[in-house]
């Protein structure tokens, strides 16, 4: 039975002239009607605003801030997302780009995977074959990779991807292999303890999520979520 004992934090990096008031309402409704409600949401933009103020009291969280920094970084919201992982007080991470949707059971499927996967899957291995241990499981456990729906996106025959103006044609990314290219910044739930261990989002480079999420993969793997996350617009 899935417990709401794990808490997640979604940083929203938001910023000026490059995703619209509608889009950033829809995504952020997307988390409002999440089923699984044991979350908060922190939204830092990206020096002052300009623009109009978003009603954030409209989605009705239980747990929400919003910050504004001193300055503009123009990283692509990366320095946000650093200081979203540091003042966070959830156990996992969730890096939600405000043009995300978040899929209802979503973070249910992440739960069902850290708590279920040790009793069927891990579990199983370390009583058997002894080549597991419990270490092993607590390590893995510190992130979970999901699926994640890209929309207006196709895969070429050479497994590279493409960019149309089709938001009808749509593509499912699993994660796996976990390499850059290959994996979007909502698809890696990643527990506050690792990302601190790293050093929180060092990498400010344009790929900086499939750079660090390789990285931490080939150190630390993960765990594997059967259910999407969500869909990248």
């Amino acid at each position: 039975m899935i417990t709401e004992d794990i808490k997640f934090s979604f940083i929203v990096p938001h910023y000026d002239g490059v995703i619209t008031d509608e889009q950033i309402t829809e995504g952020l409704a997307s988390v409002a009607q999440s089923t699984y409600k044991n979350y908060e949401v922190l939204v830092y933009h990206d020096g002052p605003s300009s623009r109009k103020p978003i009603d954030f009291e409209q989605f009705g969280f239980k747990e929400f801030k919003y910050k504004e920094t001193k300055k503009r970084y123009n990283d692509w919201g990366h320095s946000l997302r650093d200081l979203g992982i540091r003042e966070a007080s959830g156990d996992y991470i969730v890096h939600f780009n405000p043009d995300n949707i978040l899929h209802p059971d979503g973070l249910t499927g992440i739960v069902y995977a850290i708590q279920m996967d040790e009793e069927i899957g891990l579990g199983q291995k370390v009583r058997d074959s002894g080549d597991w241990s419990v270490s092993d499981f607590q390590r893995y456990r510190e992130m979970v990779i999901c699926p994640i729906v890209l929309e207006g996106v196709l895969r070429a025959p050479s497994g590279s991807l493409w960019r149309t103006r089709n938001k009808y044609q749509r593509t499912l990314l699993d994660g796996f292999p976990v390499m850059q290219y290959n994996i979007d910044c909502m698809q890696a739930v990643i527990s506050k303890k690792l990302w601190l261990s790293i050093g929180g989002w060092y990498d400010k480079s344009e790929e900086s999520d499939g750079v660090i999420y390789q990285k931490l993969w080939h150190e630390n793997r993960s765990l594997f979520s059967m259910t999407p996350i969500g869909v990248h617009r």
